[in-house]
C-alpha cells in the first residue's frame, strides 16, 4: 500500500531546496518587518506560499508525514504563525522560537524527524506500523 499522492519525481530535492532558500528570503523579510517595522507585504506573500509549497510536496509525498514530529513541528510554528496575527506584541518571540524550532527539527536525528506521535516509533513507510 503506497502513501504518496505525489509519487518520487526527479529533481525533487532540488525542488524542495528551492523551496527551502525562497521560504528563507520570505522569512527573513517578515523578520525585518518584525524587528524595524517596517511592512513589507511581498515577503509574507513568499514566506507564505513557499511555505504551503514546502508542506505540500513533503506532506503528499508520504502521508505518514502528518503523525511524525517534523509535522508536530510544522502545527506548532503554523499556531506561533497565528500568534503572530492575533497578539502581534509577541511576533518577535514567535519568531525567535520559529527559527530555534526549525534549527532543531532540520539537524535532528532521523530518530526523532520521523518518530511518529501516534505509534510511538520511528515510522518512514507503512511497513514500519505493522507487527
Amino acid at each position: 500500500m503506497n502513501l504518496a499522492i505525489f509519487p518520487p519525481f526527479k529533481g525533487k530535492r532540488w525542488l524542495k531546496i528551492l523551496l527551502r532558500s525562497i521560504h528563507l528570503v520570505g522569512f527573513s523579510g517578515v523578520f525585518a518587518y518584525i524587528l524595524f517595522d517596517e511592512p513589507q507585504v511581498i515577503y509574507w506573500v513568499i514566506m507564505l506560499a513557499s511555505g504551503v509549497g514546502l508542506l505540500v510536496v513533503e506532506a503528499f509525498s508520504n502521508l505518514l508525514w502528518f503523525v511524525q514530529v517534523r509535522a508536530l513541528f510544522m502545527y506548532i510554528k503554523l499556531i506561533l504563525l497565528a500568534i503572530v496575527f492575533l497578539y502581534p506584541s509577541y511576533a518577535l518571540h514567535s519568531f525567535i522560537t520559529i527559527i530555534i524550532m526549525s534549527g532543531i527539527i532540520s539537524h535532528a536525528p532521523s530518530s526523532l524527524r520521523y518518530f511518529s506521535f501516534v505509534h510511538f516509533k520511528k515510522v518512514q513507510s507503512i511497513h514500519d506500523i505493522k507487527g
